[in-house]
């Protein structure tokens, strides 16, 4: 079965197609491919030498290929990110078990904290992406129902629904393939020598997670896309992005506020996430109005950008993940979550910092430079942790189990 993306003479938008092989004539394959990695899928080239189609084949209606070649990128997208993070419990299962089982100096691998560090990051990624995937998809799953409910078909109300949500389903893609890449890659250390041969359980799952940061549209372009996304729904009044960012930069020419925060749970935290979504107001917005149009093509400064809207992202859907639950259950039941949520707070401060750094330095010079660097400092400030304590309290929960436990 094959679907297909052609121009229908001089039309402006292209039409979809799907057919059988064996309906056409002038449809030839190449061999198989070798690959790398996902051996057992089928990848070859496909050439097409003056095929004619039946209108019988048009998939829905001629001209709007675009857009469902583009709705089946944003469900491939999301689908993908949730395919990955199963991938990546997987993955840890495979190393913490090797590591309760491997000993050295007459003691588990699991022991020790370079082995505990690196099951509590791989823990932690997944529980992050775990809690994106839930919270974009419920979203999607709200949307489409009530523009049902407003009277569109089920098929429109989900190509709507999932369009809606286009964003979201760039930024779960691009984090889900790198969290894969990250607990793999990780796995495979954990065994090892063992791990590096073609006899062991993690070597494939190494090789399978490399082609997630490519396929379903490649990362960089996932990044640039959301950016392009956001800007435009700025632009088209959809979003308010001027008012906020007017806000922050008349907050950046006033004391900060000294008042202790409440002592609700989360309060730290969510203040410092509020912060983090104005640093990336701030550094935005100063892209866009010094940039302009040249801003597509300053695609470094946009792959900062982006990477500051993944993070605040991900950061607040484990926050309202580990809320609810402790909510609901209590703190006590829900402590290594607590700790993970706490780790990544951290890493996602120092990557907003960092990406926001290279963004002002490579569109600011002088004094407006020196005073968005301070304001950079001012919103990236977060209270100190002992984030081993942390890292080890997540792992000690991992090999007691023997598993990955935080669903």
């Amino acid at each position: 079965m094959f679907i297909v993306f052609a121009r229908i003479e001089d039309d402006k938008n292209i039409t979809g197609f799907i057919f059988e092989k064996d309906q056409v004539e002038g449809l030839t394959l190449n061999p198989e491919e070798t690959k790398l990695g996902i051996r057992s899928s089928s990848t070859r080239q496909v050439f097409y030498n003056k095929v004619k189609v039946h209108k019988s084949a048009i998939l829905g209606a001629r001209g709007e290929g675009f857009k469902i070649a583009m709705n089946a990128l944003n469900v491939g997208r999301i689908k993908l990110s949730v395919a990955v993070t199963g991938a990546a419990k997987k993955a840890i299962n495979y190393a913490v078990g090797y590591a309760n089982e491997r000993k050295q100096f007459k003691v588990p691998i699991a022991s020790f904290g370079a082995i505990q560090y690196k099951l509590a990051e791989m823990a932690t990624k997944t529980y992050v992406a775990d809690a994106g995937n839930y919270r974009a998809g419920q979203n999607i799953e709200d949307h489409i129902a009530r523009l049902e409910n407003e009277g569109l078909s089920p098929q429109e109300a989900k190509l709507k629904g999932v369009e809606e949500y286009a964003i979201e389903c760039a930024i779960l893609k691009v984090f889900g393939s790198e969290v894969i890449q990250y607990a793999t890659d990780e796995a495979v250390q954990i065994y090892g020598g063992m791990g590096f041969s073609a006899e062991s359980a993690v070597e494939a799952f190494y090789r399978d997670a490399r082609i997630s940061r490519i396929y379903e549209g490649t990362n960089e372009i996932n990044r640039l896309l959301l950016v392009k996304m956001i800007l435009k729904k700025a632009m088209t009044g959809e979003i308010d992005m001027m008012t906020p960012a007017k806000s922050v930069v008349k907050e950046l020419m006033s004391i900060p506020s000294f008042n202790a925060p409440s002592d609700a749970f989360f309060a730290q935290e969510k203040s410092v996430l509020q912060n983090l979504k104005k640093t990336i107001l701030m550094v935005a917005g100063t892209a866009a109005q010094k940039l302009g149009d040249k801003l597509a093509t300053e695609q470094e400064v946009t792959m900062n950008i982006a990477n500051m809207i993944i993070e605040v992202y991900m950061l607040e859907s484990a926050l309202l993940k580990t809320e609810k639950l402790v909510l609901k259950d209590g703190a006590e039941m829900h402590d290594e979550k607590i700790s993970i949520c706490l780790n990544y707070l951290h890493h996602a401060v120092e990557e907003i910092r960092k990406n926001g750094k290279e963004a002002l330095f490579a569109i600011l010079e002088g004094d407006e430079q020196k005073m968005l660097l301070m304001g950079l400092k001012r919103f990236t400030k977060v209270q100190a942790v002992n984030l081993k304590e942390h890292r080890r309290n997540i792992a000690k929960k991992i090999i007691e189990e023997n598993k990955y436990c935080f669903n």
